[in-house]
């Protein structure tokens, strides 16, 4: 079984982390939540709390088939979170499927991932800040590294990210079976 970890946060967009966890899960992903800091406990931006499954330290040594980050305003305070980056920087390197939303492609340019030769989206506040982005599109992978736009693209997302680890067909099952219309 494929394993993905999600990295929630506090003030993460709760849409971009938990749309992901539910859709991997769906297609046979195994998922773990990790919380960034002390606490399983997170706090989202919109005031919904939820348990992660662990913290981010607990898991840090553990290797993963992708490592998704959602995005949101508490995106600027792990940006700098050094674990979170050598995590990032590790998984890029075994070729794992690197993914964010939203604001966190920022730590991917943060990490060395998206250096401005990949092609990337993010939110419309953050792609002066991205090289080489393609602002129409709501979902961008390119080299196993996957962005997307916010809130609103989460579950197009996620399904990009399961297209990736377990292919074409079993994405087209998961979207049917929750009535995705693309």
């Amino acid at each position: 079984m494929k394993k993905a970890l999600v990295v929630i946060f506090n003030k993460f967009e709760e849409i971009e982390g938990i749309a992901p966890i539910d859709i991997l899960r769906r297609a046979g992903i195994g998922v773990a939540s990790a919380a960034v800091g002390s606490s399983k406990e997170i706090e989202g931006r919109s005031g919904v709390r939820v348990l992660a499954d662990t913290t981010l330290n607990a898991v840090k040594n553990e290797n993963f088939d992708a490592v998704v980050l959602s995005g949101g305003p508490g995106t600027y305070d792990v940006m700098d979170n050094s674990e979170l980056l050598e995590i990032l920087v590790r998984h890029r390197s075994r070729g794992a499927v690197i993914a964010a939303i939203c604001a966190a492609p920022l730590v991917l340019c943060r990490a060395g991932i998206l250096d401005g030769s990949l092609k990337c989206t993010g939110h419309t506040s953050i792609l002066p800040k991205l090289g080489n982005c393609n602002a129409s599109a709501l979902v961008v992978s390119d080299s196993r590294v996957i962005t997307s736009q916010g809130a609103g693209t989460a579950v197009e997302f996620a399904l990009e990210i399961v297209r990736e680890l377990e292919g074409e067909k079993v994405s087209n099952e998961v979207a049917k079976s929750i009535c995705f219309i693309k």
